[in-house]
């Protein structure tokens, strides 16, 4: 039985995940001082006015540089459970994969980026749940 479904669900995940995650990372991590604070005093009043700007810049860049080891993982475990998919169909293991994403992917956004995990803990319960239908599993000759 072809796993479209899940492919595209993990895919999709990973997509999104690249656009947010690695976009966040890359930006935040060329952004210079003064755009810094033009950009995000008005967004967050109450940190800016707390602490000095060198070191609020400092705390998002590393929220920036968590976020692209998020990502460097949360890809590998796609291309993993995409490939099992793929060439095995081994469906738990691929499965297994793909909620592991979604946990790294929430663990490692601090829970911002849930709506992103939300396809790869879809992608993981259709590897579980989804049965090969009577004609997939019998094919006719």
């Amino acid at each position: 039985m072809k796993r479209n479904i899940e492919l595209l669900f993990g895919w999709i995940g990973g997509a999104l995940a690249v656009v947010f995650l690695g976009g966040y990372t890359l930006i935040i991590n060329q952004i210079s001082l003064a755009d810094f604070k033009q950009l995000f005093t008005p967004v967050f009043p109450s940190i800016m006015t707390g602490m000095p700007l060198t070191e609020a810049l400092e705390l998002f860049k590393s929220l920036g540089a968590w976020f692209g080891f998020t990502l460097l993982l949360v890809l590998v475990l796609i291309a993993a459970a995409s490939l099992l998919l793929t060439y095995r169909n081994y469906r738990k293991k691929a499965g297994t994969l793909y909620l592991i994403a979604g946990i790294c992917c929430l663990i490692g956004s601090q829970l911002l980026a849930f709506p992103i995990a939300f396809f790869f803990l879809i992608a993981g319960g259709l590897c579980f749940f989804r049965r090969p239908s009577e004609k997939a599993a019998f094919p006719q000759t």
